[in-house]
């Protein structure tokens, strides 16, 4: 019988795969390129912009900038309670819903960490 392996979520260690993004006035802004077959038709057709942004709340924009590849999703929830007190969701539901999407979407991916 196979071993089920135990892995603990907040021992993982998210990484940044979205390079092209930038801070203004200390919030994090992805940028897009929008140069793919299907995109260049719609800018077209809807007379949209060759790129866009998206602007990240103030939460999101620190877990962002935590995020460089050594520190866990546990040591990123605890930095953010150092700075937000009780303001944070002490049960880390915020942060790893917002790290489940920007993972979905492409823009970081997790290596598996020290699990212990």
């Amino acid at each position: 019988m196979k071993e089920k392996k135990e892995d603990n979520y907040f021992l993982y260690v998210p990484n940044i795969k979205h390079k092209n993004w930038e801070i203004r006035n200390d919030r994090v802004y992805l940028i897009f390129h929008h140069d793919k077959a299907i995109e260049k038709l719609i800018r077209w057709l809807f007379k949209k912009p060759y790129i866009s942004d998206m602007e990240l709340d103030e939460l999101g924009s620190k877990i962002w900038m935590y995020i460089d590849g050594k520190r866990t999703v546990y040591e990123i929830g605890k930095k953010n309670e150092e700075l937000y007190g009780e303001k944070f969701d002490p049960s880390y539901k915020r942060l790893t819903l917002f790290l489940n999407y920007i993972n979905k979407k492409g823009w970081i991916s997790f290596d598996r960490g020290p699990q212990k």
